[in-house]
């Protein structure tokens, strides 16, 4: 492995330690009056004029930014084309990452006539899940069960967190109610798929037949 390959592999670590930290950090942080798990979503604590708007914000950025490299990686250590199309829907949700900090909530007051944060969280919960589906099924079909076991049920924490809250709200989608607490669960097992995936790939160098065990 060459060092630049060692380093990209490093920013996979790297990159969802940034982002779920500046994220626990700012809800620790936060006031009240900006943030609650019961009464707000995470994008309150990035909102415009917010005491955890740079924290939050940055977090997200240099999250994203950190995790571009390692996606590379990740590409070029691929087997197949279904890794391939799930490395590619990765790389969506990790620029919606971006995007959700750049397009922060009212950034409208300070740039741009509409509004592009829906459409960056979106891209986060709403893609994560289907790169962990497809990738894993590419390492099914690359023989690597483990992966591909871990990969598809990670994907599916996603879904079942958002179809809880939904049914614990009686069926009402309210983003007023407890919104946080599946954006934080689904934003946990994202990270977590982008370790596994860094980790893998470090144990695959070091030991190739690692896999197939």
């Amino acid at each position: 492995m060459t060092e630049t390959k060692r380093l990209a592999t490093y920013c996979g670590i790297a990159a969802p330690l940034v982002t779920l930290g500046a994220i626990l950090i700012a809800t620790l942080v936060a006031p009240p009056e900006t943030f609650t798990w019961r009464t707000r979503a995470l994008s309150d604590m990035g909102r415009y004029g917010a005491p955890t708007f740079p924290l939050f914000n940055g977090g997200l950025i240099v999250g994203g930014l950190i995790g571009l490299p390692f996606a590379w990686r990740l590409w070029t250590a691929s087997r197949n084309r279904l890794e391939r199309a799930g490395i590619a829907l990765l790389v969506v949700t990790v620029v919606g990452q971006i995007g959700v900090g750049i397009f922060f909530l009212e950034h409208t007051a300070v740039y741009l006539e509409r509004s592009l944060h829906p459409v960056a969280a979106l891209s986060v919960f709403g893609v994560a899940p289907f790169a962990g589906w497809v990738y894993g099924t590419g390492a099914a079909r690359a023989g690597d069960t483990r992966l591909a076991v871990a990969s598809i049920a990670i994907g599916f924490v996603h879904p079942l967190t958002w179809a809880g809250w939904v049914l614990a709200l009686d069926g009402a989608v309210d983003t007023d109610t407890w919104f946080a607490v599946p954006e934080f669960v689904a934003a946990v097992a994202f990270g977590s798929w982008i370790l596994l995936l860094a980790v893998t790939i470090a144990y695959r160098h070091d030991d190739p037949d690692w896999s197939a065990r």
